[in-house]
């Protein structure tokens, strides 16, 4: 049973947004995290001892995806209307748009060096740009319904994709082709992440599910049947060793993948969780919800693997799974999970409410600079 000094506790509260937070993305060096909302802005929350949080406009219609650049200089937001933004976070909010799609823009990621963009759409098609100019370079074509998320291999030589033809595919950059079709789903993916090592993937199920696969043989390697509603979101601990799930019936998972079981349900926010994220050495995570809140958490259940002898990695990229034989298609149950979850409830106490500094830029006049900086960045 694990103390309480390695529960997830609530460090910060933020409202803001007036609608569902969708996506959340932490900045890769400071203590901030950009969240997207359907109330058509995305908001920048600093969460250090001087909180701050600045709202910015300039989409006509719902945002689904938020995505900081690799550098932390530049914003990527993905929206209803069709368009993909690029911004500067600054207080003047400059931005330049360019229609992506010819429907919803459901994702939006930066690659690796944070020269490429990848988008996916309502229009079944997974696109790539270049981020200097807006160029676009190709469409991965094979889906047959809505696209709702497509993501960079942490190579960024690949990309993964599900929709809601009940499908996973794994396209191939170099030469634009999908190498890898999983079509064993029962329920649509609604988001799919890779492993931090590479060779493995997990997906949010419509159905309630949590699936792990080996991309090297397409087979599934661990299932959870942990929530007992849609599950939104998926997202590894940067160690790869935890993932964290956020649902429909209000609740976050925190799995043990070395273990095969879920430590930790998570209750905090009234009504669905919708978005969750990592900061990039995983000490804090955040989730966002139907419910308009923007949770910072500190993560704190890494730490006891660092004090007992666990393997390193259940997943690793130059040898086998550590534990293949051991978790091979393994199922959790609702009765499993619950027995083997710790409850921790967030009670809402001592919750900081934010102002937010609200910017409407949509000045031409401010193309010729931003692309100037994306340009310098970029070199």
């Amino acid at each position: 049973m694990l103390g309480t000094n390695y529960d997830p506790v609530v460090e910060r509260h933020f409202r803001g947004h007036k609608k569902s937070i969708t996506n959340i993305s932490f900045h890769p060096d400071e203590p901030k995290v950009a969240t997207s909302s359907l109330d058509h802005t995305f908001m920048v929350c600093s969460f250090a001892q001087s909180m701050r949080a600045n709202r910015f406009i300039a989409h006509k219609d719902a945002i689904y995806d938020v995505a900081y650049a690799p550098s932390g200089e530049v914003v990527a937001t993905a929206s209803k209307d069709r368009t993909v933004r690029i911004w500067v976070p600054t207080i003047r909010a400059e931005s330049l748009d360019f229609r992506a799609h010819s429907g919803t823009v459901r994702s939006v990621q930066f690659s690796p060096t944070g020269r490429k963009l990848v988008t996916a759409s309502d229009d079944k098609i997974v696109k790539l740009w270049m981020v200097c100019r807006r160029r676009f370079l190709s469409s991965f074509i094979g889906h047959t319904n809505w696209v709702h998320c497509a993501r960079f291999s942490p190579d960024g030589k690949l990309i993964i994709s599900c929709s809601d033809d009940k499908t996973i595919r794994l396209w191939e950059l170099a030469s634009g082709q999908c190498v890898k079709v999983i079509n064993e789903l029962k329920d649509p993916a609604l988001d799919v992440e890779f492993h931090p090592s590479g060779v493995a993937i997990g997906s949010a199920n419509a159905g309630g599910s949590i699936k792990i696969y080996d991309l090297r043989t397409g087979s599934l390697n661990q299932h959870y049947a942990a929530h007992s509603a849609a599950v939104n979101k998926v997202k590894f601990h940067p160690n790869g060793d935890f993932m964290l799930t956020a649902s429909e019936d209000s609740t976050m998972k925190i799995l043990d993948l070395l273990e095969g079981r879920p430590i930790y349900t998570l209750k905090a926010h009234k009504g669905g969780v919708s978005a969750i994220g990592f900061s990039p050495n995983g000490e804090f995570f955040a989730s966002g919800g139907h419910d308009q809140q923007l949770l910072i958490w500190k993560s704190n259940f890494d730490k006891q693997q660092n004090e007992e002898k666990k393997p390193k990695s259940l997943y690793s990229s130059e040898e086998k799974f550590d534990l293949e034989s051991e978790f091979s298609s393994l199922s959790l149950d609702k009765k499993d999970s619950a027995s083997t979850s710790r409850q921790n409830e967030y009670q809402e106490k001592d919750n900081v409410n934010v102002e937010t500094d609200e910017t409407d830029e949509d000045d031409d006049d401010d193309d010729d600079q931003i692309a100037e900086k994306l340009e310098t960045w970029e070199m």
